[in-house]
């Protein structure tokens, strides 16, 4: 990825975030169409046991 074609993605991601910070169903949607959490709202198989630094704690 060139230095250009990483700022136009870096200005795509920080617009969608800008977008959805305030609508929880636009963010939720996001992250169901990543295939990070179902329809239900739960999340997937495959990312509920990832141990992240701050469940150590």
């Amino acid at each position: 990825m060139s230095k250009t074609e990483y700022e136009v993605f870096k200005k795509l991601i920080e617009e969608k975030r800008k977008q959805i910070k305030n609508n929880q169903a636009e963010a939720r949607s996001v992250l169901v169409r990543a295939g990070i959490f179902t329809e239900k709202g739960t999340l997937k198989k495959v990312y509920k046991d990832i141990c992240t630094q701050q469940s150590l704690v």
